[in-house]
């Protein structure tokens, strides 16, 4: 089986939002579903923020893998600022906690989100997307690696232990208004020196 992994294009946006939607276990989409303007659905947040020419979500910050040319997986990745912005008031509640431990990495190449489709999974295709999201780190000058991820999802973890990230620090990351019981997000990281 061949396996690449290329810069995303903006054809890409809906394997990227299905990314988002796979990675946040349907999170951001409810939530964008809840912050859509009326007249506008979560989907149309969505698409709208992926198919920008910048942003976190945008296309510009992706990489597709693709097998035997099928898309099998994504990521979404950026250096954060050396400098971070302060959490303003727009930030949901839910994502403060967040917010603060990707303040704790400035300057890190952040992977915000990272799936792989059930049909890649078990090939190498979330170790190739690792191994691309290190290579652009490097290229960036950024002294490691950086993500975060929930507590519960333990396969993940799993996946990027292996890969060497070592779990940095936590915090409360309550999805109860999403019909999820309470967890932790975990900020992990790899060093690069």
């Amino acid at each position: 089986m061949s396996l690449t992994i290329r810069k995303a294009t903006l054809d890409d946006a809906p394997l990227l939002l299905r990314v988002v939607d796979m990675a946040s276990d349907g999170l951001l989409p409810t939530l964008w579903a809840k912050m859509a303007p009326s007249g506008l659905d979560g989907a149309a947040v969505g698409e709208a923020l992926v198919t920008a020419e910048d942003g976190d979500f945008s296309y510009r910050n992706g990489f597709i893998a693709e097998q035997d040319g099928a898309k099998t997986g994504g990521l979404i990745g950026y250096r954060l600022p050396t400098t971070p912005k302060p959490i303003g008031p727009d930030v949901p509640e839910v994502f403060v906690g967040i917010e603060e431990l990707a303040h704790l990495v400035p300057g890190h190449w952040y992977i915000n989100f990272m799936a792989v489709v059930p049909d890649g999974r078990g090939h190498g295709v979330g170790t190739a997307l690792l191994r691309e999201a290190e290579k652009q780190a490097r290229e960036s000058g950024s002294p490691g690696l950086a993500l975060i991820v929930a507590a519960t999802n333990e396969n993940a973890i799993r996946v990027y232990q292996r890969a060497g990230y070592a779990e940095r620090e936590r915090r409360p990351f309550d999805l109860s208004d999403f019909g999820e019981a309470p967890t932790e997000a975990i900020l992990m990281t790899k060093d690069l020196v």
